[in-house]
């Protein structure tokens, strides 16, 4: 009766021992492979010959007790010990185990997770491990590696952290594909992929994550369409997914994310229309659709979107009228319509925007006239309306755009005055209006606007004299007024009050003398008064100057001697052509090593041609025609083949004269 006994006890304590087994295995399934029930193969040797010798120990205690305790005391007795056996042989939750099994796709990681991502004896949840945070139950919610340096792929694993709330890996180097698993974690609320090497299709699982507010996969390799299911998350606010490869259409149900707030689709290749119902996303307030390969028109439901503050949809192929600018737009900031091909003109609607701080519509083959209405933006800062066809004149009406600072509408066919209404702008830092044809003085309103840093009205038909108030300007950096009919005398202080970086006047009819103080501020890199009526000498002051990199005096008729040029490294240009210069040609042009272009041809310059001018390796134009110089030309000049240009004809050099050549 006895012996029965002990063998029925025999067999309960063989299957505690299996079921040991059995957890074990459960806990490591990537350990499957052990040898040994008794003996799992994954302990370090120290570790089994401990583990052996408890099993031993406590057999032994079982046998010598069998005969004074009774079956089911016995069993109790020996579960305690297994329970005791399991937790000193694997005490890490399964969400533990998890993240282990991930970090065997990674290939570089920093020092803090290869220092914390380990079994522990003392620990049985990964919640103090790099990147991680868990909840009061001790479950992982929280796996965060941005910025980390940490490369490799994500492993499917990451479906079983069935708690994980948060999952952002942006800004590391991961690559393959995001595993579709992804889709079974399904506390998701937050998830940013952004800034790796992901590749392949976003996973149409996501759709599946009923609690997701914020979708990050911005700057990777994704490819293929935009899932129709992302649109179907109740929750989702926020939808980046910009520069990638993505292809196809814009989903036609996305008027069912009725929470998005903001949705980029920007630098992809998305084709066909925008959908009508994008207008059912009434609490949209970010919608960026550039540079992609959209069609048809602007759709008429976009007026609905009363929340919106930026609508960007510029580079794409759009056409038709634009129909924009409802009394429900005046939320709306910012407004880029560029680089389409719209019919029609800009929408006098737009005037209702009245909180809008840029609008710009640049080449979309717009027409027309521009609306008055745009005076009523007050908050207007940016209003960049150039390379299109408008027509007409500026209404005197965008004088009452108080915060404009940027008048941008060049390169179109308006005419007429410039309104001297302008002047009203105190704000403006840059007036844009060249390629036109406007035609009159410069109001000497516009003259007076402190703010002015750049004004830019070559090629029109302007006419007048520059007012001395230019000078006055001190934040003035730019101002180019080439071919216009400008006249009379430039005012010589222009530059003491400023830093001026760009003078162009080329190909108007100004007279008197060079003025001495343009690089007074030691900013001056071009510096353009060619094809005038300019007379006298170059001032040192300008030969000086450091900063220049465009040196144009061409077809004037100043005189003198050449001054002495300093040592510059950024002088590439200089063209003095067609004046009346003479006296040699400096030898110090030899220190100004990045020229590229010299034209001194139809002056009056005399003596040899300096050797100096051999140490400009990267001359490839050199016009020295129609002087009187004389000498022998350096031997260099006949092989020196990175000379394109070479022309030495019309003077009196004795010897071999290379014969002229033309690029």
């Amino acid at each position: 009766m006895f012996y029965q006994k002990k063998k029925r006890i025999s067999k309960i304590f063989f299957l505690l021992l299996a079921s040991i087994r059995l957890i074990n295995i459960c806990q490591y399934p990537s350990r499957r492979q052990s040898s040994s029930i008794l003996f799992p193969s994954f302990l370090s040797p120290l570790a089994l010959v401990s583990y052996a010798s408890s099993i031993w120990a406590s057999f032994l205690i079982f046998k010598s007790q069998m005969e004074n305790l009774g079956l089911f005391k016995i069993l109790l007795l020996f579960c305690l010990f297994v329970s005791g056996r399991i937790v000193s042989v694997s005490c890490l939750n399964s969400d533990g185990l998890t993240l282990l099994s991930l970090r065997n796709y990674l290939d570089k990681v920093p020092p803090e997770l290869t220092s914390t991502w380990k079994t522990n004896a003392s620990e049985a949840t990964p919640c103090n491990w790099f990147g991680i945070i868990c909840d009061d139950s001790k479950k992982v919610t929280s796996l965060n590696f941005t910025g980390s340096g940490v490369s490799g792929r994500l492993g499917p694993e990451i479906g079983q952290l069935k708690s994980l709330e948060i999952l952002d890996l942006s800004s590391n180097n991961f690559s393959g594909i995001i595993p579709s698993s992804l889709g079974n974690c399904s506390s998701l609320v937050y998830i940013d992929l952004s800034e790796n090497r992901f590749s392949g299709k976003i996973p149409d699982t996501l759709g599946s994550l009923k609690s997701l507010a914020d979708l990050y996969l911005y700057s990777n390799f994704l490819i293929g369409e935009l899932p129709r299911s992302l649109f179907r998350i109740p929750a989702l606010n926020y939808l980046h997914v910009e520069h990638n490869n993505l292809t196809g259409l814009i989903p036609q149900n996305v008027g069912e994310a009725k929470e998005l707030l903001d949705l980029r689709l920007f630098d992809n290749q998305f084709s066909g229309t925008i959908p009508e119902s994008i207008g059912n996303c009434s609490k949209l307030e970010i919608l960026y659709l550039h540079k992609n390969k959209l069609v048809g028109s602007l759709p008429a439901s976009l007026n609905l979107l009363e929340n919106l503050t930026d609508l960007f949809v510029a580079n794409n192929s759009l056409r038709g009228t634009v129909q924009f600018g409802s009394t429900k737009c005046r939320n709306l900031v910012t407004l880029d319509l560029s680089y389409n091909q719209f019919e029609g003109g800009v929408p006098p609607e737009l005037g209702n925007c009245s909180s809008l701080d840029a609008l710009v519509i640049v080449k979309s083959n717009l027409s027309g006239k521009i609306p008055s209405s745009l005076g009523m933006l007050k908050n207007l800062t940016i209003l960049n309306l150039s390379e299109n066809r408008l027509s007409g004149s500026i209404p005197a009406e965008l004088g009452n755009c108080s915060s404009l600072n940027l008048l941008k509408l060049n390169d179109n066919q308006l005419e007429g005055g410039i309104p001297s209404a302008l002047g009203k702008l105190r704000k403006l830092e840059s007036l844009e209006l060249f390629e036109n044809r406007f035609s009159g003085e410069i109001p000497i309103e516009i003259w007076k606007i402190q703010s002015l840093t750049q004004l830019l009205v070559y090629r029109n038909n302007l006419t007048g004299k520059l007012p001395k108030e230019i000078t006055e300007l001190k934040n003035l950096k730019i101002v180019t007024l080439f071919n216009n009919s400008f006249y009379g005398v430039i005012p010589p202080g222009l530059g003491l009050n400023s830093n001026l970086e760009i003078i162009d006047l080329i190909g108007n009819n100004l007279t008197g003398e060079v003025p001495p103080n343009l690089c007074h501020g030691k900013m001056l890199t071009v510096f353009n008064l060619g094809s005038n009526r300019l007379h006298g000498k170059i001032p040192t002051s300008v030969s000086q100057c450091k900063t220049l990199s465009r040196f144009i005096l061409r077809e004037n008729n100043l005189s003198g001697v050449l001054p002495e040029f300093s040592k510059n490294q950024d002088l590439s240009f200089l063209d003095l052509n067609s004046n009346n210069f003479e006296g040699p040609i400096p030898r110090t042009l030899g220190s100004c090593r990045n020229l590229t272009t010299i034209n001194l041809s139809r002056n009056k310059l005399t003596g040899n041609i300096p050797r100096e001018l051999e140490n400009l390796q990267n001359l490839s134009h050199l016009n020295l025609g129609f002087n009187l110089l004389n000498g022998t030309v350096p031997s260099k000049f006949s092989n020196w083949k990175e000379l394109t240009t070479l022309v030495l004809s019309g003077n009196r050099f004795s010897g071999v004269v290379p014969p002229d050549r033309h690029s």
